[in-house]
């Protein structure tokens, strides 16, 4: 995935967890980054989390450790808290049973001055995606993404429409909406 978003013209940094508090250190360590980071000095460049990993319903797997849903949210919670940082966070998670996230419920209950949810949440629509599939989807995902504008909800989900059309695993997307105060869903239909 790394080399295929590079070629698209992303900047890629791949970072491996093998157990849960390597993920966390992980997470501390991406919320320091400030905007100055960008290589090319662009603004409001959104920073993307693309968690590739095991997963179940209860929650996601790195190494030889779980990491439950709300364990999870509070792992991320440096991410949303980002204070030099001036692009939205977005959050990706590519695993089985992503599908059944909580993540969104414990966002939208924490969200405030000090803790700005994910922009997005994309995951893929079926819970065990088989591995090519996904790679494909988010690779179609990737190249797509942009192309547009975050605040255009519309192009975003002409973006999915496109990826299912590739005919692999259909990708969804929880969508922060700051007045409702809430993450609205969408998975494009068949």
């Amino acid at each position: 995935m790394e080399e295929a978003c590079a070629l698209i013209g992303h900047e890629v940094q791949s970072l491996i967890a093998k157990s849960k508090a390597e993920f966390k250190e992980l997470c501390r360590f991406i919320s320091d980054i400030d905007s100055d980071h960008d290589r090319r000095s662009r603004k409001r460049v959104p920073v993307c989390l693309h968690i590739a990993a095991h997963g179940n319903e209860n929650g996601l797997g790195f190494g030889k450790d779980t990491v439950k849903w709300d364990e999870l949210f509070d792992i991320l919670r440096p991410l949303c808290a980002m204070r030099h940082y001036d692009g939205d966070f977005i959050l990706v998670m590519s695993a089985c049973g992503a599908t059944q996230q909580r993540l969104t419920t414990h966002f939208a209950k924490k969200a405030g001055k000090a803790l700005r949810p994910p922009a997005y949440l994309f995951t893929t629509a079926e819970a065990e995606p088989t591995f090519p599939d996904a790679l494909v989807s988010w690779i179609v995902f990737y190249h797509q993404l942009p192309k547009v504008s975050l605040i255009d909800k519309d192009a975003i989900k002409r973006v999915l429409k496109r990826v299912k059309a590739a005919g692999t695993t259909t990708l969804k997307y929880s969508r922060w909406d700051s007045e409702r105060k809430r993450y609205l869903q969408y998975t494009p239909d068949s």
